[in-house]
């Protein structure tokens, strides 16, 4: 049984913005950061965070290092604009690395926390391939989308799935051989 009842979106029904795909339509998204790199004006919510917020997405999973002093601290931070409506959790990952088992636990954790309570999830690190796609791909696994037996399923699972991503849905996720090991070496239920 999927997890509460979960079915997976198809491949070919578009994210929720250019950069996204639906994980679960509706209820799970993955992708993209979530901002802009043009100047915004003072209190202008970034085209991209609106479109996020009106798919009903109520909590963001941000695995990117976005913060001062961070690998990722050149990026247009969204926070701010979403704090009346969504939650942003930060579960950073450096760029092309992956995170310990631990870290991913948690991460995917706190995925399925906001999804048991009701919410919509967006999880997303840059460029929406890596990092993302390490965390979608051991989601997939961790709840039995992807068959034990099938190692490099939960790349062939995510790869259908990106396909919803009309920006980048053609290029291939996770990004390096360590990212697709760790998802290779994920197990279901961990």
């Amino acid at each position: 049984v999927a997890f509460l009842d979960l079915e997976l979106a198809s491949g070919l029904t578009l994210g929720p913005t250019h950069r996204s795909y639906w994980v679960v339509e509706g209820r799970f998204a993955a992708g993209a950061y979530p901002s802009q790199s043009r100047p915004l004006e003072p209190g202008q919510i970034p085209d991209v965070t609106a479109a996020l917020l009106d798919a009903g997405i109520t909590c963001f999973v941000n695995l990117t290092e976005d913060h001062p002093g961070g690998g990722d601290s050149h990026l247009t931070r969204y926070q701010d604009h979403v704090t009346d409506s969504a939650v942003v959790l930060a579960h950073p990952i450096v760029d092309v690395d992956i995170p310990t088992v631990d870290e991913m636990i948690a991460t995917l954790d706190a995925i399925d926390d906001h999804l048991r309570g009701g919410g919509n999830v967006y999880a997303h690190c840059w460029g929406g391939k890596g990092r993302t796609g390490t965390v979608v791909g051991c989601w997939l696994i961790r709840h039995g989308y992807v068959p034990p037996d099938d190692p490099e399923g939960g790349a062939v699972v995510l790869d259908g799935l990106r396909g919803g991503d009309s920006g980048a849905g053609h290029q291939p996720s996770p990004d390096t051989p360590d990212q697709e090991g760790f998802i290779g070496d994920w197990e279901p239920g961990m």
